[in-house]
């Protein structure tokens, strides 16, 4: 039984490793405490079913999978996971141009005359809604410097939008736009700063 425990113990360790998540992180997806993940952990407690369950459905594997010793095979398993689910991921964004496409083919079809300043700002439009949607899927799996880059590459992307709406009617404050997206991109970089830290202090608690 000890041995069952220890098996269990180093399985969860590797797992939540390989995850890249800290003890907190791990016990806010599940509602338990750090405390309960790190005493699983030490060999010391064994999760119930419903909890292992809910570990094997995180992070990719079978309820089997924590019983058994931790080999090289699962490790790639995992990895092909987390591949799979950055693949959902890209073929979501590529979505957006796919759609976008069909509706530049049908303008082409309908007014071919203006065909080629539609194609330009359906395409213009459809950047900033692909990144919202790779913005979700990075707020369900992953990490936090990641939602940053893409929340940031979001507001740049609108601004660059907005731009080039606004110079069809040449507004001479099309400049303040990018003073805006500075100022957005300020707030977003403090609040993630903000995350980090409020994380880190739970996992040293």
């Amino acid at each position: 039984m000890e041995d069952m425990k220890q098996i269990i113990a180093d399985n969860l360790v590797a797992y939540r490793k390989q995850a890249q998540m800290t003890q907190q992180e791990l016990a806010d997806k599940l509602n338990y405490s750090d405390k309960a993940v790190s005493k699983w952990e030490r060999a010391e407690g064994i999760p119930d079913v419903l909890v292992l369950k809910a570990l094997a459905d995180l992070y990719g594997v079978t309820v089997n999978d924590f019983l058994v010793e931790h080999t090289k095979r699962k490790r790639l398993r995992f990895k092909d996971f987390w591949a799979k689910r950055w693949l959902i991921t890209l073929l979501s964004a590529g979505l957006v141009y796919f759609i976008a496409t069909i509706v530049v083919f049908v303008w082409l079809v309908v007014d071919p005359a203006s065909a080629a300043s539609v194609a330009k700002y359906t395409y213009l439009t459809a950047a900033p809604i692909s990144l919202i949607v790779v913005l979700v899927f990075c707020c369900m799996w992953g990490k936090l410097w990641q939602r940053c880059v893409v929340a940031s590459a979001l507001i740049w992307t609108l601004c660059l939008l907005i731009h080039l709406a606004l110079n069809i009617i040449a507004s001479e404050y099309t400049w303040m736009i990018y003073v805006v997206g500075a100022a957005m991109q300020l707030l977003v970089i403090l609040w993630y700063i903000l995350v980090y830290f409020v994380k880190r202090g739970k996992t040293i608690k």
